[in-house]
């Protein structure tokens, strides 16, 4: 269980500091006693949980600290029929990739990242993590805007016509909800934020859901022919997958997991200078999100990897078709005390 509740870890934090300072006997009794229910309350918590201790257990410390690496990237794609030809366009944004370091006590987190890139101004889009991992659900959610786009447009046979990073800029919202069936054996955050163990293999059913928004704005650039082209999108799914946790010698850990969800909502827009094409929702679309996870163990110390994919295509090349693709990948070194 993996919470980024900066109020919760800079009370514990103060706690500390307080309990650092010269105190009369007194106070120091009386604080011994909050900090006592304050621990026990949050320990509690942690360890007392409804799971199968045969093949998931949480950590036997309560600190774990970690060094990440990020590594995030998104391409759109969109096809449509405007004035009896096809035009096609593609957009992808520049790789954002941070550092940083977290740490977390009995599962409340703190996780500072930074861009090095921005400290040249060779990057200077905004993006927004979330991430709430439980055995039994968990969500994520990803919010970016991005002003490093570049990409190209054609219309019929024609020649492409690059668009500068000058010209285009791009939001999106990405929420993605699961509910595994078998959480007692199987669980989704040993592969994804370590706060529990998977000490044998299993696996689980899970239900999901996503909600994705996009808005893909191309300003046109009258010396090279580019007109002003605008695209809004938005689409529920709703569907079921499988995941599994290989546990292999006992220190490895491997991750799989694909969760597909049908769309039972979409609308799209596209905006150019021929007019407006809007895309009818059709059945079957869908929403593909798959993950995976690679850790080892070290006793107290561990190292690995994870990777999140998000890949949606709806509507009818005929009409108005559009694929988006989003990735994102995590890389690890941490230690327990």
């Amino acid at each position: 269980m993996k919470r980024h509740i900066f109020v919760y870890f800079t009370l514990l934090m103060s706690l500390h500091a307080v309990a650092d300072e010269p105190q009369t006997p007194p106070q120091r009794d009386r604080f011994k006693e909050f900090w006592g229910r304050v621990d026990k309350w949050l320990c509690d918590r942690y360890y007392n949980v409804s799971v199968d201790t045969n093949y998931i257990a949480r950590p036997q410390t309560r600190w774990t600290v970690t060094v990440p690496y990020n590594l995030t990237g998104a391409t759109v794609y969109t096809r449509g029929t405007m004035g009896g030809e096809e035009m096609r366009m593609r957009s992808a944004y520049k790789c954002k990739n941070t550092i940083g370091l977290a740490g977390s006590y009995t599962g409340i987190s703190l996780a500072l990242t930074y861009n090095p890139s921005s400290f040249f101004g060779w990057y200077n889009d905004l993006e927004y993590n979330t991430t709430e991992y439980y055995n039994r659900m968990g969500f994520d959610f990803v919010v970016h805007r991005a002003k490093n786009v570049r990409g190209w447009t054609q219309v019929g046979d024609g020649p492409k016509t690059e668009i500068g990073k000058k010209n285009i800029s791009q939001r999106s919202f990405n929420f993605n909800y699961y509910y595994a069936f078998n959480y007692k054996k199987f669980s989704y955050p040993a592969a994804f934020c370590q706060s529990y163990i998977q000490k044998r293999s299993a696996g689980s059913f899970m239900l999901g859901a996503s909600f994705q928004w996009q808005k893909l704005h191309s300003a046109g650039d009258a010396t090279i022919g580019n007109e002003v082209v605008k695209l809004k999108a938005a689409n529920i799914g709703i569907g079921a997958g499988y995941g599994y946790n290989f546990v292999i010698r006992k220190n490895w850990l491997l991750h799989l997991s694909t969760l597909p969800t049908f769309i039972v909502y979409s609308r799209a827009r596209l905006w150019t200078g021929d007019g407006i094409q809007t895309m009818p929702y059709h059945f079957p679309e869908f929403i593909m999100t798959g993950s995976a996870a690679l850790i080892r163990n070290f006793g107290r110390y561990f190292a690995g990897g994870t990777m999140h994919i998000n890949y949606t295509l709806i509507g009818r090349r005929e009409q108005l078709q559009v694929g988006n693709s989003k990735w994102r990948t995590h890389f690890f070194i941490g230690f327990r005390f």
